[in-house]
């Protein structure tokens, strides 16, 4: 447009000006060497219009030559980009579908001409893992990495990803690792280092990985805590095997004061050093956190405990029990006299347990007791007070009931 308003303005111009300087035309000499042209001043402006008039006229020409190519050219660049996206399109359905020779034929289609190729390369490998192609699964990743050098965590993650799935834990491992190297605390990876870590057994990564993830809000509390738990009974369990009390005795010094006492830790951990024979050690963690806190599950660890003199322990507990009386306290009770060998104690407690809240466990104990007294009257009646308590959890919990002995006695 800006060129046309020259062209109309420069004649108007001449139609304007033209006859004043009809009579006056001037002289115009050009020397170019030894050629020269000898011209009137009119006819050298006339010259210069339809000169650039025709300079426009062939960039008009050329731009219609050579556009067509280019049309030509994106028409073909977009022909293989429609039919890429049609082939990738195809594949997601597949792969969702889990047609994954399918989803695999058709990703890799969509690969030419997509500028997006990583995405394709990296759905084609998990329809490759699917179909147990491993090598054409490792092949893709590797041109996935190639097509985006950039891609590395989501090449990373998602090969990582694909071992773990494979149950090829080892390489998960070491994936996990080196890309926590290479990338930190991503909300991605962390989740993905928690299943790996859980799956092979790394429990202090683990809490550690815990952690990371409640700070970022990743992980609600209530299974963070369930994680953890599992991690201290997975670590508990690995430094029994590999060190005994010892270490077991070591580990739990390091803890956090706040990890020290809670009931879910320090429960597995005095399971573990008694059935290590480290009964003593057992015993003054337990009281040591019945003192912060009276829990039945501590008071069921502790019945467990083999003692060469029960005498200090049972002179706690009834103290205890005296300040602050319940069903679990006389139960313990009741069963380190039986330990102890003294039953007329041990009946007494057991019989208060049972008053204050009923326990299929406690009745079957009392029933022993009966027996042992040869009176099979009383002993039936607990028996059967036993085998109802049983019934009635059987029929709440039918997945979780114990087997109940159910034993009767002649009268």
């Amino acid at each position: 447009m800006i060129r046309l308003a020259i062209i109309i303005v420069i004649l108007a111009a001449g139609l304007v000006i033209g006859p004043d300087v009809t009579g006056q035309q001037g002289y115009m000499l050009l020397a170019i060497g030894n050629y020269t042209i000898e011209t009137t001043a009119t006819l050298f402006l006339i010259g210069i219009v339809l000169f650039y008039v025709a300079l426009l006229f062939i960039e008009w020409l050329l731009g219609r030559i050579f556009g067509v190519g280019h049309k030509t050219r994106h028409w073909f660049v977009g022909r293989r980009r429609r039919k890429a996206l049609h082939y990738t399109q195809s594949g997601m359905q597949a792969l969702v579908a889990e047609d994954y020779a399918v989803a695999e034929k058709m990703l890799l289609k969509g690969t030419k001409g997509n500028d997006l190729a990583l995405l394709n390369y990296l759905n084609a490998a998990t329809a490759a893992q699917a179909l147990g192609h491993n090598t054409k699964r490792d092949n893709y990743l590797r041109l996935a990495q190639e097509q985006n050098p950039d891609a590395g965590l989501a090449v990373g993650l998602t090969q990582t990803r694909l071992q773990y799935q494979q149950g090829e834990l080892e390489l998960a491992l070491a994936g996990v690792q080196q890309l926590s190297q290479e990338y930190g605390s991503h909300p991605a990876l962390l989740k993905l280092q928690k299943d790996i870590y859980l799956a092979t057994g790394q429990w202090q990564l683990l809490m550690t990985t815990l952690d990371k993830l409640a700070s970022q809000s990743l992980i609600d509390s209530a299974e963070q805590e369930a994680l953890k738990q599992q991690a201290y009974v997975g670590w508990f369990n690995n430094t029994a095997s590999s060190s005994g009390s010892a270490g077991l005795i070591a580990l739990w010094q390091g803890l956090s004061r706040k990890d020290k006492y809670q009931v879910d830790i320090l429960v597995p951990l005095c399971e573990r050093l008694i059935a290590l024979n480290a009964d003593k050690d057992a015993l003054q963690l337990l009281l040591d956190g019945l003192n912060k806190k009276t829990d039945a599950r501590l008071l069921t660890c502790m019945a467990q405990l083999q003692l060469a003199d029960y005498h200090p322990l049972l002179t706690t507990l009834e103290k205890k029990v005296n300040k602050e009386p319940s069903a679990e306290l006389h139960s313990a009770l009741g069963q380190l006299y039986l330990k102890d060998d003294k039953s007329e104690q041990a009946e007494q407690h057991l019989q208060q347990a049972v008053t204050l809240q009923a326990s299929a466990k406690d009745y079957m104990l009392l029933a022993k007791l009966a027996e042992q007294r040869q009176d099979a009257k009383q002993a039936n009646e607990y028996y059967r007070h036993s085998l109802g308590l049983t019934t009635a959890v059987a029929l709440v919990k039918p997945e979780s009931a114990p087997e109940t002995e159910q034993k009767v006695i002649a009268g």
